[in-house]
């Protein structure tokens, strides 16, 4: 049986200005790389990584809001490039996103019942006043009242607007939502209801989430598996737990390192691995393991062979000299 959703060597590339002798060359950003893996029916994939190595790129192809460059995205088996095109609306149907930026993602001169409403009419047909019933059953499913329909984006606070953008994604029933760091933009004392209510709506409804993070303790606490992002490449894959207690690859130790453990004898005995150097230009990536650079473990077949995903199904990483010893507490944030 096939995956709900798989990415075969997804590449995503964006060509910049002109230049070079007399503007004849483009630049051009290599934003994701090659990039594969699947994602189960009710399962929630966490992609994690620095700000620019390609996560949110990669979700915007899932979405196909970008075409990949090579590459394909298969939905039940199907590729979503012929099922975009057959029919546009089914595909949305069948997947939706949920925008990092609450402030720009509502339009901002509708209200939010307009917003809501918006899925029904240009799925179902259904006029405004036939989708009313459906629009405030939405926001009490979110955790707000049917009365902030008739309220302005402007009215409400940052985690309030983020439910919105839940409801709206959630009008048309659909099997896969991207969350593209869906709690960045908000306190911290609201991301944790956001992530229950997430949570929540997927083991009442069986949805898959693909869910982009930097924050490694929201991803902990709502991933099953967990996929590891570097300068457009998956570099590690495994379950939250092998990825937490048995990090292979540097990148993500470096990674696990970072995280704060909320226990200040354990935090004062970690040993925290500072990567020395900046993360290369997308434009010209390293040659061979793009980890290199930064990389301790680093040898001269690293700086030429780019490494294969080994491992096992379920725990897999690209890495020529993976770290052998098991996480210790000292090393990385208290296992799961």
């Amino acid at each position: 049986m096939s995956a709900l959703l798989e990415a075969r060597n997804v590449v995503k590339e964006f060509r910049g200005p002109r230049q070079g002798f007399l503007g004849m060359g483009h630049a051009t950003v290599h934003a994701v790389n090659d990039v594969s893996f699947t994602l189960e029916r009710g399962e929630t994939l966490g992609v994690v990584g620095e700000s620019g190595c390609g996560k949110s790129t990669l979700g915007r192809v899932l979405m196909r809001l970008l075409p990949a460059t090579a590459g394909e995205v298969l939905l039940d088996g199907a590729d979503t490039a012929d099922l975009e095109r057959a029919d546009p609306r089914g595909f949305r149907r069948r997947v939706q996103m949920v925008f990092q930026d609450p402030y720009a993602s509502l339009n901002p001169r509708m209200t939010v019942g307009e917003v809501l409403a918006e899925p029904f009419l240009v799925h179902h047909g259904q006029n405004r006043s036939a989708s009313a019933g459906a629009v405030g059953e939405l926001l009490s499913i979110v955790g707000l009242s049917p009365e902030h329909a008739s309220r302005y984006p402007h009215e409400f606070s940052g985690g309030q607007r983020q439910r919105v953008g839940i409801a709206r994604a959630l009008a048309v029933d659909p099997e896969v939502i991207v969350l593209d760091e869906p709690v960045s933009a908000l306190d911290v004392s609201i991301q944790a209801g956001v992530v229950n209510l997430l949570r929540k709506l997927q083991d009442e409804r069986g949805m898959a989430y693909f869910f982009i993070a930097h924050d490694l303790s929201v991803v902990r606490h709502i991933s099953d598996r967990v996929a590891v992002m570097y300068l457009g490449r998956i570099v590690e894959v495994g379950t939250r737990e092998q990825i937490y207690r048995e990090a292979r690859h540097p990148y993500t130790r470096a990674l696990m390192s970072a995280v704060p453990i909320p226990d200040p004898t354990l935090e004062r005995q970690r040993r925290r691995i500072i990567l020395e150097g900046d993360v290369p230009s997308p434009i010209s990536p390293p040659a061979g393991c793009h980890f290199h650079t930064r990389c301790w473990k680093a040898t001269e077949i690293c700086q030429v062979e780019v490494p294969t995903m080994s491992g096992d199904a379920d725990h897999s990483f690209a890495c020529h000299h993976p770290v052998e010893t098991p996480v210790q507490i000292g090393d990385a944030p208290v296992p799961v």
